[in-house]
């Protein structure tokens, strides 16, 4: 039934579209401007693609807390052994090109080394490609995205989906972060600007609906909370539905929630994403986070 609908979500991006490849991202350069950067190396056996957005023009603040989160964005998705120490670069061409020698160094001895250990290479290239860029802009608030996806061989590859929001007077990061705890063995929210009360019955309420109205797109009939239940991976009940471990973010739509690959779901059903509407989300806003929408 409903399973057998979400295999049709595998690869299902939950980003927004943002713009077209090349497309100028410039603004009035007294308010905030970016320039649009990207690079590509590949051969027959890898293929690495890195764009971005860098702030080139704005209040020193904004600027600084973008390219900040720019930098921690590829050191996060880098993957090497443990993570990589962020570099703070100083100019979004330097980020691009090193993030592309890298990543492509790391790919092609991923590859050699299963052509030493006799596995076959079928014409599926080791692949990564990584998507930060400026998503929405108001009087108020930027918000970034970041996209990326990859193959390094196995059943298949992966994706990722991530926004954070800034407060345009000071760049402000209205969102989390989350940390898991070795000790509680419980992954804990810090640094929480976004909510009032993360915690409250009202806002897992609202994840419950907006969850159930993701598998909904999947069928006709109406998603009772039994078999909501059934499609989710470590959640007890459908009214603790966890946080995303990665904060929403503020969008035309509403609060944009996207939940990573695995995360509360099989591979198969996608990254589960969704919108609330700020008439129902507001009041559980942080004042801070409240501020950035329009009266």
């Amino acid at each position: 039934m409903m399973a057998a609908l979400l295999m049709a979500a595998c690869g299902h991006r939950a980003s927004k579209a943002g713009p077209a490849e090349g497309d100028s991202t410039v603004v009035d350069s007294a308010v905030f401007a970016t320039d649009s950067i990207s690079r590509e190396k590949t051969d027959t056996a890898v293929s690495v693609k890195v764009s971005i957005h860098w702030p080139s023009a704005g209040n020193d603040s904004l600027t600084a807390s973008i390219r900040s989160y720019i930098c921690e964005e590829i050191a996060a998705g880098l993957t090497m052994e443990g993570r990589p120490d962020v570099v703070l670069y100083k100019d979004g061409q330097t980020a691009v090109d090193s993030t592309v020698s890298q990543q492509f160094r790391y790919l092609m001895d991923g590859f050699m080394e299963s052509k030493a250990n006799g596995i076959p290479f079928d014409g599926m290239q080791y692949s990564y490609q990584l998507r930060i860029f400026k998503l929405e802009e108001t009087d108020t608030y930027v918000t970034y995205l970041c996209n990326s996806e990859g193959f390094q061989g196995g059943a298949h590859g992966y994706a990722t989906s991530s926004g954070l929001t800034f407060r345009k007077s000071d760049g402000r990061r209205i969102g989390y972060h989350t940390e898991f705890n070795r000790k509680t063995l419980q992954t804990e929210i810090r640094d929480q600007t976004l909510f009032g009360k993360p915690q409250s019955p009202q806002l897992a309420a609202l994840i419950r609906e907006g969850v159930r109205s993701y598998f909904q797109s999947f069928q006709d009939s109406t998603v009772t909370d039994a078999e909501l239940l059934d499609e989710l991976i470590g959640v007890n009940s459908v009214d603790s539905i966890p946080l995303p471990s990665c904060p929403p973010y503020f969008t035309r739509q509403g609060l944009c929630f996207c939940y990573q690959q695995y995360e509360i779901a099989p591979y198969a059903a996608g990254m589960i994403n969704f919108d609330i509407d700020y008439a129902k989300v507001r009041p559980l806003l942080s004042k801070e986070a409240a501020s950035l929408l329009k009266k």
